[in-house]
């Protein structure tokens, strides 16, 4: 877990970067940057909360008046201030608390995410977007890495699962039914926080697994042709992936020549993976390569993305990045085909960049030989058609 000195340290940093870009306060407003500063777990659904960041002194807090006693826990906030429940009567809002903290104010920061509401309530102050906490969190602590271990296993947990529960003809239920019980794995394993643990298990069956951002529903069925399985596992606050493409009947040779094309960009993206290579470098070597390959019309997205407390956040494997590898930094490689009518074939791995190179934090099958899946399993069948009887789908 995040030590209190932690904590402390991340707000230090903050505030240093505050000092350098010469403001008079930085904002902070996402919940994960929140989070991410005080080790407080919340929800703020409709009700905003801030941090207010000073280059010197305790930073103050903005919160609602009903959350006001659970986030004085922050080790690293002094004054906890309230305002009445949204909306609120005149006078007893967040835009009339915050304005009184701010007063004074003359050089404002925000973060990128900060709410159009809020930023329509300062604009008078003519705020400076800086992406302060976000560049903290593109190195991750040695106590960051580890909870990022974690999940990882479990993700690699959940795509066993998948592929060892999938038949020619298995429904997406009983597929999204197999993230509960790695749920109850963590429970019982881990220090478990329901409100920052989540898990997901699913496939997108061929053809819609070549619309990687489709929805599967509960009855949809695993046939011929690619299918794209994901285990999304989010453990603590800390979230990590993996993803492979496999098959339920004889691929065809050109789903034989796509799963290829794709593990071979991948592998040029793998020889980049080092301290000191900026990330738009790798995206070339990856989908560089399949442009190369003439499938420039059947990709979709860039090369990877990191891994922390958000399931995508920076650093940015892509194109238009200014990202540079640093040690400790956590990365997809995830480069994918999308053919209409056939399907998608995308492996996806989170990675830890090292001293001198990466390591592999999810270590699913990834070779074809492995993922062609031809067993009938008579039990599961049995099984599956119970619970779709039972679910009615």
């Amino acid at each position: 877990m995040i030590t209190r000195e932690e904590l402390m340290g991340r707000m230090q940093q903050l505030q240093a970067a505050v000092r350098a870009q010469g403001v008079d306060l930085f904002l902070v407003s996402a919940e994960s940057s929140i989070y991410y500063l005080t080790g407080v777990v919340y929800v703020p659904m409709e009700r905003p909360f801030f941090i207010l960041v000073r280059p010197e002194g305790q930073a103050l807090l903005l919160v609602p008046a009903l959350e006001q006693e659970h986030l004085s826990a922050a080790p690293n906030v002094g004054d906890v201030r309230h305002y009445w429940d949204y909306p609120s009567p005149s006078g007893e809002g967040w835009p009339d608390r915050l304005r009184e903290m701010l007063d004074g104010v003359r050089t404002l920061g925000v973060e990128p995410s900060l709410p159009q509401e809020v930023a329509v309530a300062l604009h008078d102050l003519a705020p400076r977007t800086l992406p302060l906490v976000e560049t903290l969190r593109l190195r991750k602590s040695p106590a960051e890495v580890q909870m990022l271990r974690r999940a990882a296993s479990y993700a690699d947990m959940g795509m066993a699962k998948v592929l060892a529960a999938s038949y020619h003809g298995v429904s997406e239920l009983e597929l999204f039914s197999l993230g509960r019980s790695v749920q109850l794995d963590i429970v019982k394993s881990t220090a478990f926080d329901a409100l920052t643990t989540s898990t997901l298990t699913a496939s997108w069956p061929a053809p819609a697994s070549a619309m990687p951002h489709g929805v599967p529903s509960p009855g949809d069925r695993l046939l011929d042709g690619p299918h794209i399985a994901l285990s999304l596992m989010r453990v603590n606050g800390y979230a990590a992936e993996c993803e492979r493409t496999y098959f339920l009947a004889p691929p065809t040779a050109q789903m034989k020549e796509m799963f290829a094309v794709m593990r071979a960009a991948r592998e040029r993206a793998f020889a980049l993976l080092r301290p000191g290579v900026p990330c738009a470098t790798i995206d070339e070597a990856a989908n560089g390569f399949l442009r190369d390959e003439g499938l420039g019309g059947y990709l979709l997205h860039r090369t990877g993305h990191g891994f922390g407390l958000g399931g995508h956040e920076g650093p940015w494997l892509a194109a238009g990045s200014s990202d540079v590898l640093e040690p400790n930094m956590l990365v997809s490689v995830e480069p994918g085909i999308y053919l209409p009518g056939v399907g998608g074939f995308r492996h996806s791995d989170t990675l830890l960049i090292t001293g001198d190179g990466f390591e592999k934090l999810t270590r699913a099958p990834e070779t074809l030989d492995e993922l062609v899946i031809l067993a009938r399993r008579p039990l599961l069948r049995l099984k599956g058609a119970v619970m779709r009887r039972m679910m009615r789908v």
